[in-house]
């Protein structure tokens, strides 16, 4: 799998996860919530916004490697 396409999975993950965390966070928001929210969500989002920019990187790195070896 390229890099790009993996990238694109993850996109389309995350964007998912984000729908589906509105979804519940709209009828769950008790204590329990909130530091679910605080303690996996959030930084689970803010992981996958740095392996998005790793993966769009590493793309264009490789798409000039390619390009060299040729």
């Amino acid at each position: 799998m390229s890099a790009s396409a993996g990238l694109g999975k993850l996109k389309k993950a995350a964007k998912e996860l984000r729908a589906q965390w509105e979804e519940t966070h709209g009828v769950w928001h008790d204590d329990i919530s909130r530091r679910f929210e605080e303690d996996l969500v959030i930084p689970l989002m803010a992981r996958l916004e740095k392996v998005e920019l790793t993966l769009s990187h590493m793309g264009a790195v490789l798409q000039r490697m390619h390009r060299d070896c040729e």
